[in-house]
């Protein structure tokens, strides 16, 4: 009966380690486990090149993923055949490069080969010089079993390069890629310190608005959204006297971060350009910097910056005090333009659609920067930003995986009872003989 129990422990030992043993540490079977990853290339350069650079071709010979593991990791190979790319033609319209399933786990890197890159300036075709090695890209992307991820890949590169020294010197970044939109508790949730209007101003003429910040209370790094005006001219300024901040030729759907706010009254007044040829319309609402998840459990902001705006509003800036530290997911949005976003004044990914970076962050105090326009290309930006805590899930273990956990249990009961009751067979048979032995001894000596 041993050898059966045994055979059924080791055979039980078996399915468990092909079927459930990966799910409880997918991390050590990554080879038997997949997801999807698609990879999606632009060219925000493209869009710049100088006019007398009519055509080019720039070939990517392959891209491989690096896949964080025990030692030095592994080189995952995404595309082995070369593709041929116009980094004019990806700057109006990206290219789908290729959807391939991949080993789950973290990625860190992205390493891509571009070879022959050519180009037509003036009419003539030029051979251009290119990098001499692989370009290995930072990046941050977890394939989970089953699931998509998108990867972006921005080859900007230096235009005038092209056709002053006929070099191309390529600066790519990789972006992982969220469609659509989380579910997003909006800053409108939250209550003003102040607001003044909507309200419409002739040229010139102004509104004041008088608030209090009460006794022994201190704000820290106030909010501030403006909303209103049109083009250059029909502009509108806001100012708060007793700290002396002062925001001008206001225009569009505008966030600032302004200092601190100790107890006291403060006069915010607003105040149409001079030069309006048309009555402006305008509101503006201050609100103290919210917590999450105190006080939301996520957030999202958005704005609008018109291509005819003074430079002085090209730079959007809002703030999150986060009081856990951890992982956060971004979900960026530009139904146009495009834009640079920015956590801490630190660069973390540019956007010109619908994507997600992931970053980790401490807990306190965070500022994240939006600068539109970044491409140069003058066309208006419409933005949105959604941050969400992520949340560690357990997964559920499938049903192939629950039947082999419990057959392997089964096993080993089997084993130890079959083992158990062998033993006391065995301790009662030496037992008996010992007696009898003992009785057998005994008749002879008498």
């Amino acid at each position: 009966m041993t050898f059966a129990s045994a055979g059924f422990l080791i055979a039980s030992i078996l399915i468990f380690g092909l079927v459930a043993l990966p799910e409880f540490l997918p991390g050590a079977y990554p080879q038997l486990r997949h997801g999807t990853v698609g990879i999606r290339v632009v060219s925000t350069s493209g869009q710049l090149v100088v006019p007398y650079v009519s055509s080019m071709e720039v070939t990517v010979g392959s891209i491989q993923l690096h896949r964080v593991g025990v030692g030095e990791g592994a080189w995952i190979t995404l595309l082995e055949e070369p593709v041929h790319l116009n980094p004019i033609q990806i700057g109006e319209q990206p290219m789908n490069l290729k959807e391939v399933k991949v080993q789950i786990g973290d990625y860190n890197l992205m390493k891509i080969s571009l070879v022959d890159e050519t180009a037509t300036i003036r009419g003539l075709n030029v051979t251009l010089k290119g990098p001499n090695q692989d370009l290995k890209v930072p990046m941050a992307l977890a394939v989970s079993e089953g699931k998509r991820g998108n990867l972006v890949i921005d080859l900007s590169f230096n235009e005038p390069a092209v056709a002053i020294s006929q070099s191309f010197d390529p600066y790519i970044t990789v972006t992982v890629e969220q469609p659509g939109h989380a579910p997003l508790s909006t800053i409108a949730s939250l209550k003003p310190l102040a607001s003044l209007g909507p309200e419409t101003l002739g040229a010139g003429e102004s509104r004041s608005l008088t608030f209090i910040v009460e006794p022994g209370a201190v704000v820290q790094n106030y909010l501030v959204h403006a909303e209103g005006g049109s083009g250059l001219e029909n502009t509108f300024e806001l100012e708060i006297a007793e700290t002396g901040e002062f925001w001008y030729g206001l225009t569009g759907n505008l966030w600032f971060l302004g200092g601190n706010l100790t107890s006291g009254t403060y006069n915010m007044s607003a105040r149409a350009s001079p030069e309006a040829t048309e009555d402006v319309k305008f509101a503006v609402n201050l609100y103290s910097v919210p917590r999450i998840a105190g006080d939301l459990p996520d957030a999202a902001f958005s704005g609008f910056v018109p291509a005819e705006s003074s430079q002085s509003i090209q730079v959007n800036e809002f703030a999150l005090y986060l009081d856990k530290p951890g992982m956060y997911d971004f979900y960026l949005g530009a139904k146009e333009g495009d834009y640079e976003f920015l956590v801490d004044n630190n660069p973390a990914s540019v956007a010109s659609g619908d994507q997600m970076v992931t970053l980790e962050l401490q807990s306190g105090l965070h500022t994240f920067q939006i600068f539109t326009g970044f491409s140069g290309s003058d066309r208006d930006t419409s933005w949105s930003v959604g941050m969400v805590p992520v949340v560690e899930s357990s997964r559920a273990l499938s049903r192939e995986a629950t039947l082999a956990t419990w057959l392997l249990a089964i096993a080993i009961i089997v084993f130890i009872v079959d083992v158990s009751l062998r033993f006391i067979r065995t301790r009662k048979l030496e037992s008996l003989v010992n007696r009898t032995m003992s009785d057998r001894d005994t008749g002879l000596s008498q």
